[in-house]
């Protein structure tokens, strides 16, 4: 929808432009341009627009799961300009209680994951993502709770509220690192086995994700396109993984989309 919208408007407001000006056709390059400008306005209006409803909604409301997802593509492909080579998703569960674990080089990888996930995602972002324009609101509708490094009592209630949202449904995506260690290695370089709690406290299922290509989107970046290989890997049920330490599982996890990425030469 959000990329619908931004296509037509775009169009539209460098053919209004044009007929406006009466210029020669000499200066419809730069009329596209501020069309392209105007187009993304209108698309980024239309969604602040949107939420106070879509706070409103419940949690797994189908028509909020499409305008984040809508948002998700249109930031992905005309933004970004990325170009998304996804296999594996028949490992993901259409319902249950999931948390999703994925390595983390760049700012765009939720993003990423909310496209290659195919159903309800939410996150637990840092404080500092919060603070963004707009981002308070958008987070907050789909469920996502902010982690708070300077409060351990902030992380608690936090924690809890994400088991909660992990049991009505939602697929938490969790960056298990701890934010982006080191952009020059695309593997894990490190692992907290403390972000694999909510899933032992929600008994929910694991799904580990290995994303490649990230680091170079700073480089294509506006004029070429870039690659993302995101591989989702083998469902981890819950009662196969219930009597594991969480740093056993940790390790389990760094393994399996480690030796991925190695696969692919890194």
């Amino acid at each position: 929808m959000i990329s619908a919208l931004f296509i037509i408007a775009s169009l539209g407001f460098t053919y209004l432009l044009y007929i406006l000006t009466d210029l020669s056709y000499y200066f419809l390059p730069l009329w596209l341009l501020v069309g392209i400008i105007l187009g993304f306005l209108f698309a980024l209006l239309f969604l602040v627009i949107q939420l106070p409803f879509l706070n409103k909604t419940k949690l797994l409301n189908k028509y909020k799961i499409y305008i984040y997802r809508s948002v998700a593509y249109f930031l992905n492909r005309y933004i970004l300009r990325l170009r998304l080579e996804i296999t594996g998703q028949e490992n993901i569960p259409k319902s249950g209680r999931l948390t999703v674990y994925a390595n983390h080089k760049s700012y765009a990888d939720p993003i990423i994951i909310m496209e290659a996930i195919t159903r309800p995602t939410t996150f637990t972002p840092k404080m500092d993502v919060y603070k963004l324009p707009f981002m308070h609101q958008m987070l907050t509708s789909l469920g996502s709770f902010p982690i708070d490094r300077t409060s351990d009592r902030n992380t608690a209630r936090a924690m809890v509220s994400a088991i909660k949202v992990v049991k009505q449904g939602m697929a938490m995506v969790i960056f298990p690192e701890g934010g982006i260690k080191d952009r020059s290695d695309t593997k894990m370089v490190a692992m907290r086995a403390g972000a694999y709690r909510v899933g032992f406290k929600a008994e929910a299922d694991l799904l580990p994700v290995s994303i490649d290509g990230t680091k170079k989107i700073k480089h294509n970046l506006p004029f070429k396109r870039t690659k993302i290989k995101i591989i989702i890997h083998e469902l981890i049920k819950y009662e196969d993984i219930k009597g594991l330490k969480t740093a056993d599982l940790a390790d389990k996890v760094f393994n399996i989309i480690n030796n991925e990425l190695i696969k692919n030469g890194h």
